[in-house]
């Protein structure tokens, strides 16, 4: 795998996020910059120890490459809005912008979580691509449904969709709002593709097809 280097990020960007947040703002870019490195490492070794035979290995290689090149892109970004981050303890407090700093410091907390998340998913997305790799495709149950089954009440189609493995509503033009409440209360997520309201395909899943149309129904009557 290639090993991480201080030279692949920029040390100016790094710097440049903490000038309106710290007195060493040099000390603190060197300090992310080592960080960087040690994190690419560590991922490396996570994806290294995964892959047990050569094919996996060129898996994990290609893995950790790409996952640098996020990671690269995520921290620039992160950095480059840090920078735009001030305290008063180094720019003084006389005209201090304190609404705009504070809508600056929670947008740089917002990106920051979202890096951390991509950090978790990008490591459980790597190891499942190098444990795919030889692993030997699943066997089709013989007995598995196929196709779909579909009833219409009240106006709204209850399809299962086996080959989806999904149970999905389907209505004829835009549910009203407290339908599409009670929907999204009863864990269903709309599906542009296809054009209906979904669940994963299980029993509790029909029961509340069932229950949201019954109440559809039973208001039209």
């Amino acid at each position: 795998m290639r090993q991480p280097l201080a030279s692949d990020v920029s040390i100016e960007l790094a710097t440049r996020a903490y000038a309106g947040t710290s007195h060493t703002p040099d000390r603190r870019g060197e300090s992310e910059v080592a960080d960087y490195v040690a994190t690419i490492e560590n991922f490396n070794s996570k994806l290294a120890a995964a892959a047990d035979t050569d094919a996996r290995m060129s898996e994990a290689v290609a893995q950790a490459e790409r996952y640098r090149e996020g990671y690269i892109k995520h921290l620039s970004a992160l950095w480059s809005s840090r920078s735009r981050m001030m305290s008063t303890m180094i720019t003084g407090p006389a005209n201090f912008p304190v609404r705009r700093q504070e809508k600056i410091w929670k947008a740089y907390e917002n990106r920051a979580k979202e890096f951390y998340a991509w950090q978790d998913r990008a490591l459980k997305s790597a190891l499942k691509a190098i444990k795919a790799v030889g692993a030997p495709a699943p066997v089709a149950d013989p007995n598995a449904k196929t196709g779909s089954e579909s009833k219409v009440i009240a106006g709204v189609e209850i399809v299962q969709n086996f080959d989806l493995d999904r149970v999905q509503l389907v209505f004829d033009g835009k549910p009203d709002s407290d339908t599409i409440a009670n929907l999204k209360g009863a864990g269903w997520n709309w599906s542009p593709r296809n054009s209906a309201w979904q669940r994963k395909l299980t029993t509790n899943a029909i029961y509340s097809a069932d229950r949201i149309v019954a109440k559809l129904a039973a208001g039209i009557q």
